[in-house]
């Protein structure tokens, strides 16, 4: 059933979908208590009761930085024994079966496995714990690492020398490689702001903390019967980094001190377009944007809680809001899609990656720059009502776990006990480059409001993933249906691969992959 609250609609389709990882173990929380929330905006302190976060979240200076083109390569580090991934061409079909349902965990030999991703040659990667695994597409045979490799190589724990307490997704990135995506503790020691090589309070075992969770760039080995490292990310092309560039894992790309980003929870990689192949991570804070072994980070669609003051007459301070984030997307036109623990995002992306960061121009920005600016940054109005910047009392969480956009224009978000929802999305009236979200309407029908995950397919179905409800299709004449064949409850993943025809989704549910094609 369809029950409608405010209005009518439009918009535009989505390209692909993400991968998330649910680690809340139905808290609708991460693995640590409570959110990552920047500090008040005129403290030198971190905020307490949060573990310690970034007090200047958007300082930085300029000290240069790189402008790679959609398609840069590996730069001058790590190792590429196999750039092509020692695969063959594959037809339109590709390399995989065509029926409209396959289980792949029963026909390949697929144990339960917490994530899957495709990469650009049709390789299937597939992560277990301190296992990373790809199902070759030329042998069609399930590779394994020999032993843990990167951030796991050190084994899962909180003690002082490990780099993760454990795995949480993997995605495809060029032929023959994948970003493995960890997760450690959400706040530094401290706070998170660490004192570089040369500053007074700099400390080895302080500036370890840089190294933790993030995210590994693997491949094929040379002989294609293993999978190696090829380089944990650290090569921030903002304008703010060590003077060496030392090798300490995604931290701000405007000011390399803080390391906010430090979990990962979501990955996605572009299918289609001129950023094919990019990659998107959604962690502990916000969203990272990654070229190969480049990244900038970050964005994320947060507000402002306003913390009284000892003295009432005074203003108060405001507290950054962030929150996990697991929902990412990618529209038609081209555009991120963005939902955390409270908010939802609509962001074009640009070219130059050094400026992704950035929300406005400001110096030391080339004139001219293309930067990427909100379409849309919002709360749910119909679950988080107002809609404001700043709020005097704490914003409820909605735990969003998929924002997606179908062919028809429409838009659905859907989350943890907050329903899903479809809206439309359209140019306001006094500026054509921002959007307002308008005519919410709440889809029932599956049994649950628990939603773990969406994607939107070419032929104009949505494909919705609950908690305990398995898998679903609203069809593009919006009725809701269950997708037979696809056994299991709780709906990890889906991945939407339109690169092949027919196209095909990938399902990763209670641990197996089933893969549709045709939609």
């Amino acid at each position: 059933m369809i029950r409608r609250l405010l209005g009518a609609c439009v918009g535009v389709a989505v390209m692909m979908t993400a991968v998330a990882c649910d680690s809340s173990n139905g808290t609708g929380k991460g693995p640590t208590d409570g959110d990552v929330q920047a500090p008040p905006d005129d403290a030198g302190t971190p905020d307490a009761g949060d573990g310690g976060t970034d007090p200047v979240p958007d300082a930085g200076g300029d000290d240069g930085g790189t402008d790679p083109v959609p398609d840069a390569g590996s730069g001058d580090g790590g190792t590429d024994p196999v750039p092509d991934g020692g695969v063959v061409p594959t037809t339109p079909e590709g390399p995989w079966p065509t029926d409209g349902l396959t289980d792949y965990s029963s026909k390949y030999g697929i144990p339960k496995v917490a994530s899957v991703g495709v990469d650009g040659a049709h390789n299937i990667w597939v992560l277990d714990g301190d296992r990373i695994g790809v199902l070759r597409a030329d042998t069609q045979r399930l590779v394994w690492t020999r032993a843990p490799i990167g951030q796991a190589g050190l084994g899962f724990g909180s003690a002082p020398h490990q780099l993760a307490t454990g795995s949480t997704v993997i995605c495809g990135g060029k032929a023959g490689e994948a970003y493995v995506g960890y997760m450690t503790s959400d706040s530094v020691p401290g706070g998170q702001r660490i004192p570089g090589r040369g500053e007074p309070d700099f400390s080895e075992a302080h500036y370890f903390e840089f190294q933790k969770g993030d995210m590994d760039l693997v491949q094929l080995s040379g002989d294609g019967t293993d999978i190696v490292l090829r380089e944990h990310l650290y090569r921030s092309v903002g304008t703010s980094r060590p003077s060496r560039n030392e090798a300490i894992g995604i931290r701000n790309s405007n000011d390399f001190h803080y390391d906010e980003d430090r979990s990962v929870y979501s990955c996605m990689r572009v299918m289609k377009g001129p950023y094919e192949g990019e990659v998107y991570i959604g962690t502990n804070h916000g969203v990272t944007r990654i070229r190969d072994l480049e990244y900038s980070s970050h964005r994320h669609p947060a507000w402002w809680l306003l913390v009284p003051k000892a003295d009432p007459s005074q203003p108060p301070n405001r507290s950054q809001r962030a929150g996990y984030t697991y929902g990412l997307g990618y529209s038609q036109a081209g555009h991120l899609l963005i939902a955390n623990n409270w908010k939802i995002g609509i962001l074009p992306p640009n070219r130059e990656l050094k400026y992704w960061d950035r929300e406005q121009h400001e110096a030391g920005i080339p004139e001219g720059t293309e930067l990427s600016l909100y379409r849309l940054n919002t709360f749910v109005d119909p679950v988080n009502p107002g809609n404001d910047v700043e709020r005097a009392e704490p914003a409820t969480e909605n735990h969003w776990r998929g924002f997606q956009q179908t062919k028809d224009g429409l838009y659905y978000v859907a989350g943890i006990n907050s329903g899903l929802w479809q809206f439309k999305a359209e140019p306001t009236r006094h500026d054509p480059n921002k959007d307002a979200d308008t005519d919410y309407v709440r889809i029932d029908g599956t049994g649950t409001d628990r939603y773990t995950a969406l994607a939107a397919t070419d032929d104009g179905s949505l494909f919705v993933g609950t908690d305990g409800r398995g898998l679903w299709r609203l069809t593009p004449q919006k009725q809701l249906e269950k997708v037979q064949g696809v056994g299991g409850s709780k709906v990890q993943q889906l991945v939407y691969d339109p690169r092949v025809t027919p196209s095909a989704l990938y399902v990763l549910v209670d641990g197996k992959l089933y893969v549709l094609r045709g939609h």
